[in-house]
């Protein structure tokens, strides 16, 4: 193991964790400045902790975080357990205005419309039992949508009486007229809530966000997405998409801490919604999406790791993320296609798919892939056992080479 690479693994000192930024950001404007070969994503790639050896490609589930993440968490932390003083904690307010603004600029909205949660689970769970919903109601979901934005109305539905309808999903999607219209039909004039997934974690379908949203103003629909599966690897635009509510998590692709998450409530929906907790520090006079995030003590050296995230997002920048990241996916979908036995479930084109690549093998089982996949390979991904969507999942991410999605694509090649 290179000796720089060991020393962070054992540990920077405080000192060097504050100023590996700086030279991390001047390499990544000269890398831009030079056009962002190879050698550029290289440099990217080193400053993720990941062990030598390891294929990891479950960016839908979790992601590692990078150097500027761990190495901002770790000395704030230490800051605050050195000195948990209510006079060195007020620093943490005017940090987490900062990164509320930070936050709306990269999503396109104003800071008064964002709130600073636990996860995407915790952020939809407030849209769901934040809403005034009666029985004869009724909430469009999709057959996809993660338990958080499926079980959780339905679990309500159950105690109020309203009706939960759920949209089928094809797979693959095929365009995305297909999964509008999927979403059409299933809307009657008692549709209150049209709660979708951006990106389904299932099969990688990438709903048309603008237009449901279009479908649901003219109706008068409240239109909630979850964006699990896109922030942090697509270029997010909610005021073009026209949600009412969006809800993501920071450790997925946006290379963040654990338990971080942000929800984004429109302005003019604000006063409807009703936060589901209330305890120390909540008042009527929280001003715009702030009355979400209020849950008692906070670890506040972690809002410093999410400003530190998405400062790195910022500093390489969406269009380039996405741009990287739709490169490796696409010459994974090419190559795995090409396998004999192979059945891909997400679809080739960027206009309905994002960084989740789904598909399954004639033979072996899927099971048996996935163990062998590991053991022989050491190739970290996820798998669905059964239903439409069964099938080994890929979702790799800018801290991945194409060497790694070579090495994959052959040793699926070595199984089918």
């Amino acid at each position: 193991m290179p000796a720089s690479r060991r020393r962070f693994l054992l540990g920077l000192p405080a000192a060097a964790a504050a100023g590996a930024w700086p030279a991390f950001a001047q390499q990544v404007r000269a890398g831009i400045r030079a056009g962002e070969g190879e050698s550029f994503w290289r440099m990217v790639k080193s400053q993720f902790p990941l062990e030598e050896g390891l294929v990891y490609l479950n960016a839908a589930n979790v992601c590692p975080a990078s150097r500027p993440v761990l190495d901002r968490h770790e000395r704030y932390l230490r800051d605050f357990q050195a000195n948990p003083s209510f006079q060195n904690r007020e620093k943490y307010v005017g940090l987490r205005e900062r990164l509320r603004g930070k936050i709306a600029g990269l999503l396109r909205v104003s800071p008064e419309e964002i709130a600073i949660t636990r996860n995407t689970s915790e952020s939809t769970n407030v849209v769901v039992q934040g809403l005034d919903l009666k029985e004869g109601d009724e909430v469009v979901v999709t057959a996809h949508n993660h338990p958080s934005n499926l079980d959780s109305w339905k679990v309500r539905a159950r105690r109020v009486g309203f009706v939960v309808r759920s949209a089928p999903v094809p797979v693959p999607a095929g365009s995305p007229e297909a999964l509008l219209q999927t979403i059409e039909r299933a809307i009657t004039p008692r549709t209150r809530v049209i709660a979708v997934t951006h990106v389904t974690n299932t099969a990688g379908a990438l709903y048309p966000a603008e237009r449901i949203g279009e479908l649901a103003r003219r109706r008068g629909i409240f239109f909630h997405l979850d964006g699990a599966q896109s922030f942090g690897a697509l270029e997010v635009n909610l005021r073009a998409m026209g949600c009412d509510s969006y809800a993501a998590s920071m450790h997925k692709w946006p290379m963040g801490p654990l338990e971080a998450g942000i929800l984004f409530v429109k302005a003019e929906r604000l006063p409807g919604l009703w936060p589901s907790m209330v305890t120390a520090g909540w008042s009527e006079q929280l001003s715009g999406a702030r009355k979400f995030e209020v849950f008692g003590q906070r670890d506040d050296p972690r809002v410093a790791a999410i400003e530190a995230a998405i400062d790195f997002l910022d500093l390489i920048g969406m269009p380039r993320v996405e741009k990287r990241l739709r490169q490796l996916v696409s010459f994974a979908k090419t190559e795995l296609a090409r396998i004999p036995g192979v059945n891909l479930k997400t679809d080739l084109a960027a206009e309905v798919s994002g960084g989740v690549v789904k598909f399954a093998l004639a033979s072996p089982s899927i099971k048996q892939a996935y163990d062998l996949l590991w053991r022989q390979h050491r190739m970290s991904i996820a798998m669905t056992a059964a239903g439409d969507a069964a099938g080994l999942r890929w979702s790799p991410h800018i801290y991945n080479s194409p060497e790694e999605l070579e090495r994959a694509v052959a040793a699926v090649r070595s199984l089918a």
